[in-house]
């Protein structure tokens, strides 16, 4: 009898844990493509003023992120207040390949924004907003 309570106590534990791991992970992952979001307007803005030398950091930022985009999304971080669809952890190596997308997009902005050239940053820019919406169309519920 005593083990089955202790057992049950341990499936508990462990279902309100992953529980709080899934929202832990959800939380983190909303803060991430926040920040996301910010710096692609830091980045439009830069562009628009012509100021190609802030670009950089800010790629790299995204790039930063963009590499820890499918580690952000383990299996049962589906539950909760999440906008990602199911179909992420049917397709992750396609998930993960748009995650590596935005960071070849991310490279392609920052070599292009230090070239000094405002048509080939903003056709760079271009190309790296792509990527997320090649994502969001497939991957994110809006």
């Amino acid at each position: 009898m005593f083990s089955r309570i202790v057992l049950a106590a341990s499936a508990a534990l462990m279902l309100t844990g992953g529980v709080a791991f899934a929202q832990d992970v959800i939380q983190t992952r909303k803060a991430g493509f926040e920040d996301y979001k910010k710096a692609m307007g830091e980045i439009k803005d830069a562009v628009g003023k012509g100021d190609l030398a802030a670009i950089g950091p800010v790629a790299d930022r995204i790039d930063a992120f963009a590499a820890k985009i499918p580690g952000l999304f383990p299996p049962g971080s589906d539950k909760g207040k999440t906008a990602a669809k199911e179909v992420i952890w049917a397709n992750f190596p396609d998930f993960t390949a748009k995650a590596q997308d935005t960071q070849t997009a991310a490279k392609a902005l920052k070599v292009a924004a230090a070239s000094g050239d405002k048509a080939a940053t903003g056709t760079a820019f271009g190309a790296m907003a792509d990527t997320c919406k090649a994502c969001h169309q497939r991957y994110r519920s809006e």
